[in-house]
């Protein structure tokens, strides 16, 4: 069993380039994303939207000259794939951990009521409190997480088992999630896509040795990319950022001055994914 990290183009964007395409999420007759479709975090009132101050500062300047479309991501997630597989190399489940950004996290501490007295430290009771915040999906909501397997989507169950923490000045959750179907895995790889369609978040994949313990939620957190198993390897590959940037600007071009691009950002966010693959040996 192994983890490695891949630079490089991403199965999502080469096969969008296959296509000839870069919009793999249906819109409505407007070109525009569906609200149904876009990330929970895209629907919180403009006024309560936070972003990390160090990447909100290089987006400012982008702003300056482009418009304010380019605005976008406005939140930021650290993301964990844990891929969990049986004695037969089958995946069975994901389980999946969302670390926040500072900025919204600060904000989703102090809105909710919780961590009064500053000090970065929550009660038991505060704990309990924050635990499933971000788990009420309204429907068609997919968890911004798309499993592939030759290029076909995977059905998942919805969230189970959540939980969320606060340390660092940053809160995570994790939570899991079934394969409706078991999903054997072979030399052909298991993909797990992370994006949110319409880009409001941007997800980084990490990887490490521990998504459990008592260090949850602290600043090193660390998960494996795979449990269970035999002879399988999880790598994490990139998109080609250029590409999307272009197919961004391209995008954004369609688009007349009237349109409030802050509420139907186009559906770019799977330009950006990156994803992780597994593959097992034979048995």
């Amino acid at each position: 069993m192994g983890v490695s990290f891949e630079p490089g183009l991403s199965l999502a964007l080469a096969g969008r380039k296959q296509k000839g395409g870069f919009d793999r999420v249906a819109k409505d007759a407007s070109g525009l994303l569906p609200a149904s479709r876009r990330s929970p975090l895209a629907r919180i009132k403009p006024a309560h939207r936070v972003r990390r101050m160090t990447r909100a500062l290089i987006v400012a300047l982008v702003c300056l000259s482009a418009g304010p479309a380019l605005a976008h991501p406005h939140v930021f997630i650290d993301t964990r794939i844990e891929v969990i597989l049986n004695d037969r190399n089958e995946a069975t489940a994901l389980r999946i951990s969302w670390t926040y950004d500072d900025l919204y996290s600060l904000y989703i501490v102090g809105d909710m009521g919780l961590d009064p007295d500053w000090d970065g430290k929550l009660t038991a009771e505060e704990e309990a409190q924050l635990t499933g915040f971000d788990m009420e999906w309204i429907e068609g909501f997919d968890g911004d997480t798309y499993p592939l397997m030759d290029g076909k989507a995977l059905a998942l169950t919805g969230p189970r088992d959540w939980t969320a923490a606060y340390a660092g000045g940053k809160i995570t959750s994790t939570h899991m999630r079934d394969f409706v179907t078991p999903v054997p895995v072979g030399a052909d790889p298991l993909v797990v896509q992370v994006y949110d369609p319409g880009y409001y978040t941007a997800y980084t994949v990490l990887t490490g040795p521990d998504l459990s313990g008592p260090d949850l939620t602290g600043p090193d957190l660390t998960g494996p990319m795979l449990t269970g198993g035999h002879g399988c390897t999880a790598r994490v590959f990139q998109p080609d950022l250029d590409a999307a940037d272009a197919a961004l600007q391209d995008a954004l071009k369609e688009y007349t001055p009237d349109i409030d691009l802050e509420a139907e950002f186009p559906a770019i966010g799977a330009s950006y994914a990156e994803e992780v693959r597994v593959t097992c040996a034979a048995p």
